[in-house]
């Protein structure tokens, strides 16, 4: 492709003898007599190269220049500046005013096309070494951001373990400048070792030529990392450098810690479900008997009085069983559930503890003006607060604040992730805390356990908070516990808002069971013969007739036995089991 020179003189002859033999030479020539016009021209079409002539009428070479540097399409365009005037005033002030090159007229131009072919090699090699420079830059600049994208901690290592490069997320763990990491040995940086650690992966990685991992603890920060080492090698397979990575572990196994803990619970849970289930049969059957024992007047009055002692043992036993089951989320108790307002509760639980708490304690309430409503039973949320403020007041013997708050709160994907247990959403969230003693990590992790406590035996059962944990979770809410020794201990219940969780259900009606004879015959199924036969004599006490059957097909095989004919169950059996507070009941037909 041809270059473009402008020639740029007064000297129409000079002109002539430019565009004459420069053409000859191959160059695509415009010549200007007026400065000022070539000026003009350049927002409209630049050449590869102008050549000047330093004294002309109006504006003159230096000025021309100058004012051809102060635009940005022409600053780094070649300009070869011609004058008669060699003294060496002119030349600083040509060169000083942005010329590329200074001649001396008169020019020879066969020779000058030469200076001028070396000018454009020069810019053209120039412009070269700038676009270089730059893609340089910005591949240098986008490897940067992309290095300091990392999370995780990345060092570049010498062979000797020393940091030749850090990303900005070891700057934010070690906490020092830049500046202070680099040059220092990786072990004094993470472990303030005078030696690189034990089971080091990044040595394995310099012995071996392959990637290593290990799991570490790093005191700088003061946290286990799982750290990797990865080879860099030359073409010929040499190892120049390590590459170190280490990642925190710490919200890993906070969440892993969290998974065994809610699978422990919830296996707890099955367990005491199973317990009680069979714990209620047991008691149904002694409590059973024991009724018809205190209730027969041919039995002597003293024996009675021990039937009825067993009796309400067994009650007691059966409230327990209550409690597991509860536990378990097994219960049918949280049938009775209202759309609720949490601070009319939370209002009259006040009221009862400024009355039973010791005076020495202090009960605040901060409750949300505009909180919304949420399904619950109020009678068993009624036990948890009473549970965990009782809870509350034992923690605090000398005295302390006893704070109840509830606001509208919501659960956002970022928490909910560090919290298994949780689920994004609206929530009404309770908080219960105390100025007590507080209780350290080994404590929280078991304190919904069943049976598990930290008061001296005979002061408590154990199950207080594992049944306040059973009742939350059947609302389809969570319970979380923070505490610290010495400062005190919250526990925040959340419970989802009708707002979310749509409209609230109505509460179940109970209908009370009616105790009547009859002759009709009532089929009894159930896989326990003492079940069996207990309910077959407080029914044919009433004077119903019965059929046995241990199980599903026994049953089938009776009911076709007596013709097909519908049989009836007497509330009899449901409302007796229920007097004694079991959950319980016989599945006939």
């Amino acid at each position: 492709m041809r270059k473009r020179v402008w020639i740029v003189d007064d000297d129409e002859v000079a002109l002539l003898l430019a565009r004459k033999i420069l053409t000859g030479r191959g160059f695509q020539v415009v010549t200007f007599s007026d400065p000022a016009q070539a000026m003009d021209s350049i927002a409209i079409d630049t050449p590869d190269i102008i050549v000047l002539d330093v004294k002309m009428p109006g504006l003159d070479g230096f000025e021309f220049c100058s004012q051809l540097r102060r635009n940005p399409i022409a600053k780094d365009l070649p300009v070869l500046m011609a004058t008669s005037l060699d003294d060496p005033h002119s030349i600083d002030h040509a060169y000083a005013a942005g010329a590329t090159d200074f001649a001396t007229k008169p020019l020879n131009w066969a020779i000058e096309s030469h200076r001028l072919l070396y000018m454009l090699r020069a810019a053209e090699t120039a412009q070269l070494l700038l676009s270089r420079e730059q893609e340089t830059r910005l591949a240098k600049e986008d490897w940067e951001r992309t290095f300091n994208s990392f999370s995780d901690v990345v060092t570049l290592l010498s062979l000797d373990l020393k940091v030749m490069r850090a990303n900005s997320a070891t700057v934010t763990a070690l906490q020092r400048p830049l500046e202070n990491i680099i040059g220092a040995h990786c072990y004094q940086l993470f472990a303030d070792s005078n030696s690189p650690c034990p089971n080091c992966p990044l040595l394995r990685t310099i012995e071996t030529g392959t990637s290593a991992s290990a799991e570490q603890r790093y005191r700088n920060p003061g946290a286990d990392f799982l750290v990797n080492g990865a080879p860099v090698k030359d073409q010929d397979g040499k190892l120049l450098r390590v590459v170190h990575i280490a990642r925190d572990l710490t919200e890993q196994k906070h969440l892993e810690a969290e998974y065994r803990h809610a699978q422990k619970m919830e296996a707890v849970g099955t367990l005491a479900g199973g317990i009680a289930h069979d714990f209620n049969n047991l008691l149904a059957v002694i409590s059973g008997y024991a009724e018809f024992i205190k209730d027969d007047p041919q039995i002597p009055s003293q024996q009675r009085e021990y039937a009825e002692t067993v009796f309400q043992t067994a009650r007691r036993g059966a409230a327990l069983s209550g409690q597991l089951l509860t536990f378990s989320r097994k219960s049918s108790g949280a049938s009775n559930k209202t759309p609720l307002q949490i601070n009319d509760l939370v209002g009259d639980l006040r009221k009862m503890l400024q009355r039973v708490l010791p005076k020495s304690i202090t009960v605040h309430t901060r409750l949300a003006g505009d909180l919304g409503r949420c399904d619950a039973s109020a009678d068993q949320l009624l036990q948890v607060l009473m549970n965990l403020a009782v809870n509350a007041s034992h923690a605090m013997p000398n005295g302390g604040t006893l704070t109840i708050e509830t606001r509208n709160t919501r659960l956002e994907p970022e928490y909910c992730r560090l919290h298994p247990e949780t689920h994004p959403g609206d929530f009404i969230l309770i908080a219960v805390s105390d100025t007590g003693h507080g209780m350290d990590s080994q404590t929280m992790q078991r304190i919904y356990e069943p049976f598990f406590t930290t008061k001296k035996r005979g002061e408590g059962t154990g199950l207080g908070l594992s049944v306040a944990y059973g009742i939350i979770k059947g609302h389809s809410g969570n319970i979380l516990c923070y505490s610290e020794v010495g400062i005190g201990t919250t526990f925040k219940i959340y419970l989802p808002s009708l707002a979310s969780s749509g409209e609230g259900s109505s509460a179940g009606s109970k209908t009370k069971s009616v105790l009547r004879g009859g002759t009709e015959t009532i089929l009894i199924v159930d896989d326990e013969a003492h079940i069996r036969n207990l309910v077959h004599r407080a029914l044919s006490r009433t004077g119903y007739n019965t059929i046995l059957a241990g199980d599903g097909e026994s049953a089938l095989l009776r009911h076709r036995e007596e013709g097909g004919h519908p049989f009836g169950l007497a509330g009899y059996w449901h409302a007796w089991h229920g007097r004694m507070g079991m959950s319980e009941t016989v599945a006939s037909r």
